[in-house]
């Protein structure tokens, strides 16, 4: 299960709330948008150049502009992702 909201997507800066259901390994993934995410409840995998670390509540990941990376959940868990500029691709139409 993924559930994303926009939070705000004014300017050059977008945020975006992701929910993820426990056992969720998202898709290989590279974008030109730099992102930050900060776990907002649970805990997460993070690969990123193939470097894994293990967050939780509290802890941030950068992730550059066009890295791939990739995020598996060990606990439901709720990131905050922030990107600049923002990712159009993640806008409704």
């Amino acid at each position: 299960m993924v559930k994303r909201e926009i939070l705000n997507s004014d300017g050059s800066l977008m945020a975006v709330k992701v929910e993820l259901a426990e056992g969720f390994t998202g898709d290989i993934d590279r974008h030109p948008e730099e992102q930050i995410s900060y776990i907002e409840k649970g805990k997460v995998e993070f690969e990123v150049r193939g470097v894994k670390r293990i967050l939780a509540k509290g802890d941030i990941q950068y992730i550059p502009s066009n890295v791939e990376h990739q995020v598996t959940v060990i606990e439901e868990c709720i990131i905050l992702d922030i990107f600049t500029p923002i990712r159009k691709d993640l806008i409704p139409i």
